[in-house]
């Protein structure tokens, strides 16, 4: 949680005092929440496997992946290669 809710203009005349003039908090997304970080490099890989064809590496670790990411990562992945003009196969489970 913020110290300061941004939103509330008294609460934001005094963050504006005591850190100066900003507009929007600094962020603290990987501190909080590294596994964030961990996911987006994870999705990267996948992305370069499946751009550069290589279908079994992608289904291995699709296969790692929670069950309920599953589906939209295989869409995001063929919607990636599809852009590239070239299709590639992965089982949507």
């Amino acid at each position: 949680m913020h110290k300061y809710n941004f939103e509330n203009a008294t609460e934001k005349r005094q963050a504006d005092k005591e850190l100066g003039h900003i507009l929007i908090p600094y962020p603290d997304g990987q501190v909080k929440h590294p596994e964030h970080l961990q996911q987006h490099e994870t999705l990267q890989v996948l992305q370069r496997y499946a751009l550069n064809g290589n279908a079994e590496k992608c289904k291995e670790m699709i296969a790692e992946l929670p069950e309920h990411q599953r589906k939209d990562t295989i869409r995001m992945l063929k919607g990636a290669v599809r852009e590239h003009g070239r299709e590639i196969e992965l089982e949507d489970t």
